[in-house]
């Protein structure tokens, strides 16, 4: 079966589940690639941007949903009947072959397709088995799906057979399969080697190359064989800062020559925001944003978008009235608009504070307790009451006067809240490995902060014979709703504070607590209380979801 080119989605992924051993990695996902994108899956570790592109490759198999190929499902179609070449990380390339034999490797097993005449020149035809044996594969696979209703199952079933009832009934051309000549072959290694500027090289060997070499060797390998999407799985990843960067334009470059489609995984954001067309940003096995780079760094979704994209300042904030919104202790003019007393993540930018050294009517006084130069710019960290302001600014300010800013409307995004979720962007671990959101301590666990490790006699974190101090690490923090208790007695709360809200949700009710420090906190609760009450809530450590904000390799001892 051939997969023509006639749709203009050249992939799609409809409600696409993945479990392994009892956990769900990929939660129902679905979307669409175009022909000729350059599409990067963007998101921390574990995320699931890998586990989709090796389904979309064919080395996973989805538990639910289908992938769909030009409009045709290929879900059951193993990886070498795909029109799908993938490059890695580590290029898996053959060290005992030299750069052109690497190159040719994969067209010395191609096979092109010559049409079978009759006596009278006419194309013989003969039934799709092939069609139909993957048509049955298909059936089975949704047989065994445990996810979709049993009329859905049933009403896919009787379009498969009628698929296959078809494809019996109607016969297609018949071909038979010729392998390449060598001539055919060394044109096509001479012109991969010519996109990727290694036509002087080919007969070095393997091991002599640099690590970008080599990386364009694994990609002409992957291009060598024309197929219609090149799947690239965080390919930078072993190369050195400068070579990544020279590597992110080069590929782009190599994007425009090919003009087919490019799927690339990573979680470097500056890589994503560089090459892609599109952005798709993962977390926790879902899709949290799909978008232009422009698009996704200006107008986060939500709030973990805009803390993964780039750097912000994010802070919980509430609407006070026609496109005013209260946060920092101040009432600010906005573009956006949602009811009064709204909860909101309110986003704003390092680059879009603006400073006074003296006193101005709409400046907000503040002091300097950070400043790093970093090369064009200053990076100062700003403290506002009890919240940190990140500012960007090419100006060179003194930290020990005071330093006034200013947030202008256009400059401040909003977004409404998770009421099933808080999120915190401020968060740190402090030298006993607590957290501190604010003023408010929590117990938690912090080997999530790096899978696999342990937390040795001293304290620190312990990891293949390496050990990380974490004071002051800052992370970002998840708790769901239900991971807080309230109640009236504030003795042994990790957080006192007053209740602003309560909504009745039907069987429960969703009360927001703001502490002394004015931090907010969503409690789900079946118990009733009062706007205006004083209340403790105590939250289950088990429950709080914690992400190093930055690389682990800072806090090594």
């Amino acid at each position: 079966m051939g997969f023509s080119e006639e749709n203009k989605h050249i992939i799609e992924l409809k409600h696409v589940t993945k479990i392994y051993d009892g956990e769900t990695v990929i939660d129902d996902i679905s979307l669409y690639i175009d022909k000729g994108e350059f599409v990067t899956l963007l998101g921390p570790s574990g995320c699931g941007k890998s586990t989709t592109l090796r389904m979309i490759a064919g080395f996973e198999t989805p538990d639910s949903g289908d992938i769909l190929l030009n409009g045709h499902d290929l879900t059951s179609f193993p990886p070498y009947k795909r029109p799908i070449n993938t490059v890695f990380q580590h290029y898996a390339l053959f060290p005992n072959l030299d750069v052109y034999d690497n190159v040719a490797f994969g067209l010395k097993n191609k096979k092109i397709p010559i049409p079978i005449l009759d006596k009278d020149g006419n194309q013989i035809k003969e039934i799709d088995k092939s069609r139909i044996k993957q048509l049955i594969k298909q059936k089975k696979r949704i047989k065994k799906d445990k996810i979709i209703s049993t009329e859905e199952k049933e009403e896919r079933i009787k379009t498969i057979d009628d698929k296959i009832e078809h494809a019996i009934n109607n016969p297609v051309p018949s071909f038979k399969y010729r392998h390449l000549t060598e001539e055919e072959i060394d044109n096509k290694v001479v012109k991969a080697l010519s996109i990727v500027d290694l036509d002087e090289l080919e007969d070095r060997d393997i091991s002599t190359l640099s690590g970008g070499q080599q990386q364009r060797v694994a990609i002409a390998r992957a291009i060598i064989c024309e197929p219609q999407i090149l799947l690239l799985d965080e390919p930078l990843g072993a190369l050195d800062l400068k070579m990544r960067k020279d590597m992110q334009l080069e590929l782009k470059e190599m994007h425009k020559k090919l003009g087919i489609t490019f799927i690339y995984v990573t979680h470097d954001q500056e890589e994503a925001l560089t090459m892609s067309d599109t952005i798709i940003v993962m977390n926790d096995g879902t899709i949290q944003q799909i978008g232009s780079p422009e698009k996704i760094y200006n107008e986060p979704k939500n709030a973990f978008v805009a803390d993964f994209i780039g750097s912000s300042n994010i802070y919980n904030g509430t609407m006070v009235g026609y496109k005013k919104v209260k946060f920092l202790g101040k009432v600010m003019d906005c573009v956006d608009d949602f009811e009064i007393n709204t909860q909101v993540d309110a986003v704003v930018r390092p680059e879009d504070i603006h400073f006074q050294t003296e006193e101005k009517e709409g400046y907000i006084k503040g002091r300097i307790v950070s400043k790093v130069f970093k090369g064009v710019n200053y990076l100062y960290v700003i403290m506002i009451g009890h919240n940190e302001v990140m500012a960007q600014t090419i100006k060179s300010y003194d930290p020990d006067k005071p330093i006034y800013i200013q947030i202008r409307p256009d400059d401040i995004h909003l977004m409404k809240r998770k009421d099933n979720m808080n999120i915190y962007t401020d968060a740190y671990i402090d030298k006993n490995n607590d957290l501190f959101i604010g003023e408010n301590r929590f117990k938690v666990n912090i080997t999530q902060l790096l899978p696999g490790s342990k937390v040795d006699e001293e304290g620190f974190l312990s990891f293949s014979g390496k050990s990380y101090d974490l004071t002051d690490a800052d992370v970002l923090a998840t708790i769901p709703v239900d991971a807080f208790q309230i109640s009236d007695d504030t003795e042994d709360a990790d957080v006192i504070g007053e209740v602003i809200t309560s909504v009745y949700k039907g069987d429960h009710y969703l009360i927001l607590i703001r502490s002394q420090d004015e931090e907010d906190y969503f409690i789900s609760t079946p118990y009733t209380f009062n706007t205006g009450d004083i209340v403790g809530i105590k939250a289950d450590s088990k429950k709080i979801k914690i992400r190093l904000r930055g690389d682990i390799a800072n806090y090594e001892r």
